[in-house]
């Protein structure tokens, strides 16, 4: 998937220094830079919405493969084969979004984790986390409380947040 790969290195290649992202002073963002995150947020709707349509038609096919024979277990490799140009396509497209509004994966990946993990309390796939929200970070958060609600898709959090710099090499 060479579009994804691509994609990333011209995003971090445009976005972030040698050191990569650097936590703002406090470690909450400026407004500026939340309106940022949901414009990306916003511009990735359609999507996330169909990676969770994807994942959820897999699930579905793996529940009936265990009882379901050869023709359902070669019903369920053809799903999850895809599945792949679905992530890829997401992945395609949400660099090319973070690209456009100039934010780079670290600082994608931070704002995602602050705002639905430490603040919200959204922990993997929506289920309950410990939230640690300070008083700043609430009063700097609360005005975008709705529009962060409403962009969150718990079904795919773990496939928003994977970049190909994170792998590890070999």
């Amino acid at each position: 998937y060479k579009a994804v790969r691509d994609s990333e290195e011209r995003l971090i290649a445009a976005t972030e220094g040698p050191g990569g992202y650097s936590v703002p002073e406090g470690g909450i963002p400026a407004p500026a830079r939340i309106e940022v995150f949901l414009a990306v947020r916003d511009e990735l709707q359609p999507w996330l919405a169909n990676l969770a349509e994807a994942n959820e038609q897999f699930l579905v096919d793996r529940e009936k493969q265990e009882t379901g024979g050869v023709k359902e277990f070669v019903k369920l490799f053809i799903t999850g084969s895809d599945l792949m140009p679905v992530y890829a396509g997401f992945w395609t497209a949400r660099n090319e979004a973070l690209l456009e509004h100039a934010m780079g994966p670290g600082e994608f990946a931070y704002t995602y984790t602050l705002v639905y993990r430490t603040w919200l309390g959204l922990g993997r796939e929506g289920s309950p986390a410990e939230a640690y929200p300070t008083e700043a970070l609430s009063a700097a958060l609360e005005p975008y409380r709705t529009r962060l609600l409403e962009t969150y898709v718990p079904e795919v959090e773990l496939l928003e947040l994977i970049f190909e710099k994170d792998k590890p090499t070999r």
